[in-house]
């Protein structure tokens, strides 16, 4: 599929997606979403790949981008379409940022700074109101168990809280994130912020994607991100768990790649959509990324990261979670609607 039949296939899903929306029941949505969204899942991953391998020529992807740009501020199923490109085109913007590649990387900054600015109104994309967002993050009490601890370990203390007269139950503290700032040009300091605000919006319609697109494409985007520049080898860590079960697939040597500085905001959010794709038939390369992330971490001695990647890890040992996580299949693959050779992708101008 060349430039030229890529934007006609945009402008013919773009009017699909309209009719889609008039007739979709509002209480089967995402059901629904996720349905038509795996229907094109084949012709996704060629604009994926051919976005990825022809980012470096502006003329190619710039008309590309705008069509992209389009489908995502009509909202509804086109903004969770344009939404699971976002992992493969994160990777492909910090390794330009790694090469120099400025001029390269500049259509994919415009995109994600058009993304971010409607991700952060108060009222949701497209709302008419400027207000931004503030969100408000709960800490609980540590009294009751989450996949950080077990409080029956703990010293059986009474909380100063439940000794006062009307004392709660239920000790937490708010912490209120934001007003998040609106920015018109992506810089080093306000990156991490625009693209862990990002991620974050593909995390809330992952039940919206195709999770034969999001789920592998999330991953493998990740696993490359954390070992771009190094050289260390995967531990045993996913042979424990899926044992004969695991894959010998080979995701190439990232260690001759310029390693990519990574913000801890990003990889926390991050692990969030691995962990999706962990209980959505991907275990696997849900896996990998996620001990990628962890020698990461501990590399730059992100404590926050590491909170999380030894919670997860310590989690999916248990037996039960492993059967669970190895029950659901991952969706079948299905055939272009059209015919396309996504092995000659890289190739088409």
């Amino acid at each position: 599929m060349n430039n030229e039949q890529l934007q006609d296939w945009l402008t013919t899903i773009a009017d699909k997606f309209k009719q889609f929306e008039e007739r979709t029941e509002p209480s089967k949505g995402a059901i629904q979403y996720q349905k038509k969204l795996a229907e094109i899942s084949p012709e996704t991953s060629i604009l994926i790949n051919y976005l990825t391998n022809n980012y470096e020529n502006i003329g190619l992807i710039q008309p590309i981008v705008a069509q992209l740009l389009s489908i995502y501020y009509k909202l509804g199923i086109g903004r969770a379409f344009v939404l699971q490109l976002v992992p493969s085109l994160i990777s492909t913007y910090l390794l330009g940022i790694a090469k120099r590649q400025k001029l390269s990387i500049a259509m994919l900054e415009t995109f994600f700074m058009a993304i971010y600015n409607e991700e952060i109104l108060a009222g949701g994309p497209g709302s008419q109101q400027m207000n931004k967002k503030v969100e408000e993050v709960r800490i609980p009490s540590v009294r009751y168990p989450s996949v950080y601890h077990d409080p029956s370990k703990l010293n059986p203390y009474q909380e100063i809280s439940t000794l006062r007269l009307g004392g709660g139950a239920s000790v937490h503290n708010v912490v209120k994130i934001g007003p998040y700032p609106a920015v018109d040009k992506i810089t080093a300091e306000n990156r991490p912020l625009v693209l862990s605000v990002i991620v974050r919006a593909v995390n809330n319609l992952l039940c919206r994607m195709s999770r034969n697109i999001v789920c592998h494409s999330y991953c493998l985007s990740f696993l490359i991100l954390a070992k771009s520049g190094f050289n260390w080898p995967e531990s045993d860590f996913r042979l424990k768990i899926l044992h004969d079960r695991a894959s010998d697939d080979e995701y190439g040597d990232h260690s001759k790649k310029p390693r990519i500085p990574m913000s801890p905001f990003v990889l926390i959010e991050a692990l969030n959509g691995i962990h999706y794709a962990l209980f959505n038939g991907y275990p696997d390369i849900a896996l990998r990324a996620l001990d990628a992330i962890h020698h990461r971490a501990q590399f730059e001695f992100y404590a926050d990261v590491m909170l999380v990647t030894n919670a997860l890890r310590s989690s999916l040992m248990d037996p039960d979670t492993i059967r669970m996580m190895l029950e659901i299949e991952p969706p079948v693959a299905k055939k272009p609607n059209s015919p396309m050779s996504p092995s000659n992708n890289h190739a088409l101008k």
